[in-house]
């Protein structure tokens, strides 16, 4: 039994196993999009997605523009980018209109931390999507897409977002005085009044005035006729 060891074996030992993620990352990196089955996506998005929250701790943590970094910096973004190395081959091929074109691994790490890393600065997380396409002839095995999300331009992603300023919260009532609470009550108070009153002048304008009926003449009554 495997109590507490999680991840699919693949059939495979574990530099076999290690070995084919790194490829299928640089793949996936590279190109944006693999097919593959279904079982090997769901492991790959976990081995995919914590590469490019490093590459995006790589981009924020060396200074913006001409400025140089310092020993700090340096120190963190070595760090990081070491751990990203480990997860990728010593070398990938991209493929483009004018030809394949063989990068290093060093030439990945600068890949992610330039062209990766800003579409998704602020994304956090979720950088993989899944979709599947059927089953596999021949085996029949659930074959599907894992491919990254669209994200935004390096300059949208890095121009800073102006806030809007805060609204003052209204103190409750305890929080304020005895005395302003009474004069803001006394204020609304008559507010309502007047609001009142207002529509009742409106409405008797529009309403037009009834005209008196002249009352009715009384004949006088004889003595004979009681």
């Amino acid at each position: 039994m495997r109590h507490r060891n999680f991840g699919r074996k693949l059939g495979r030992n574990t530099a076999h196993l290690r070995a084919l993620f790194r490829n299928m990352a640089a793949s996936l990196v590279l190109h944006g999009r693999i097919e593959t089955t279904l079982a090997k996506a769901k492991e790959l998005r976990t081995f995919v997605e914590p590469l490019i929250t490093k590459a995006i701790h790589l981009r924020r943590t060396l200074p913006a523009g001409s400025r140089k970094p310092t020993a700090d910096q340096q120190a963190r973004a070595l760090h990081l980018r070491r751990l990203i190395a480990a997860r990728l081959p010593q070398a990938a091929t991209m493929k483009g209109e004018d030809g394949d074109r063989r990068l290093s691994r060093r030439e990945l790490v600068a890949y992610l931390a330039d062209e990766i890393a800003p579409r998704y600065l602020s994304r956090p997380g979720g950088y993989t999507r899944i979709r599947r396409l059927g089953f596999r002839k021949g085996d029949n095995a659930p074959w599907a897409i894992l491919e990254m999300v669209p994200g935004e331009t390096a300059a949208a992603a890095e121009t800073p977002k102006v806030e809007a300023p805060e609204k003052k919260k209204k103190a409750s009532f305890f929080r304020r005085g005895k005395a302003e609470a009474a004069a803001e009550d006394e204020k609304r108070d008559t507010g309502h009044t007047e609001k009142h009153a207002r529509k009742a002048e409106a409405k008797a304008e529009r309403k037009p005035a009834k005209k008196a009926e002249p009352a009715p003449e009384r004949k006088p009554v004889k003595k004979g006729d009681r």
